[in-house]
């Protein structure tokens, strides 16, 4: 089960990139069977309401934020997929409150199952969000392998360039692509994403 987790702050367009890399994977060679996990901190989740209409499996993760206190909740969640599903691949989207890369610890240290750790970067927001929790926004980026900054359309040049240094400066031997919300992103990013997540899987037993 190769897995690839997707991080970012609310509103960046996690769930955008989801659908998108869900459909880029189900069309690869032999049709590969899709999971994906919410996670949800609320009674109901619309993106799964959505992601479900897609013709995608979608699990929730409603206790909390799953890097913290829904851990165990997680961790279970992952297990049932595994039991009942056994897919090919799962992309678990993350609250925006969540730090992907102790997600990606979680399952690694608890099931031993590696990932591949996607972050959603709002260009347009990306500098109020780093004044208004500076430590919170870089733990973001810890651990990742790979950036997408959105919304670039909706960014002036000069912001978009200081945005994108910002990032930069945060992140070590880490992908980094630019993306425009008008338009499909490009299937050598997932790709390259997907490579990842196959190679990371190797790492690890994920039986």
């Amino acid at each position: 089960m190769k897995i690839i987790i997707l991080g970012g702050f609310l509103g960046s367009g996690k769930t955008t990139v989801l659908m998108q890399l869900a459909k880029y994977i189900t069309g690869l060679d032999g049709s590969p069977q899709v999971v994906i996990l919410e996670n949800e901190i609320g009674e109901v989740g619309v993106d799964d309401q959505l992601l479900a209409g897609a013709s995608y499996t979608v699990e929730n993760v409603f206790a909390g934020c799953i890097c913290c206190s829904g851990a165990v909740d997680l961790v279970n969640g992952v297990k049932k997929i595994a039991r009942d599903y056994d897919p090919d691949w799962l992309l678990i989207e993350s609250t925006g409150m969540a730090v992907p890369s102790s997600v990606r610890t979680t399952l690694k240290d608890v099931l031993g199952l590696d990932s591949a750790v996607l972050c959603i970067v709002d260009a347009n927001r990306w500098l109020r969000i780093r004044k208004a929790s500076p430590d919170f926004a870089v733990r973001q980026l810890e651990k990742i392998d790979m950036v997408l900054l959105t919304k670039i359309d909706k960014t002036d040049a000069a912001g978009l360039a200081e945005s994108e240094a910002d990032v930069k400066a945060n992140v070590k031997n880490t992908e980094l692509y630019k993306v425009n919300a008008l338009l499909p992103i490009g299937e050598e990013i997932f790709r390259t994403l997907a490579a990842k997540a196959a190679e990371n899987g190797k790492l690890t037993d994920t039986d």
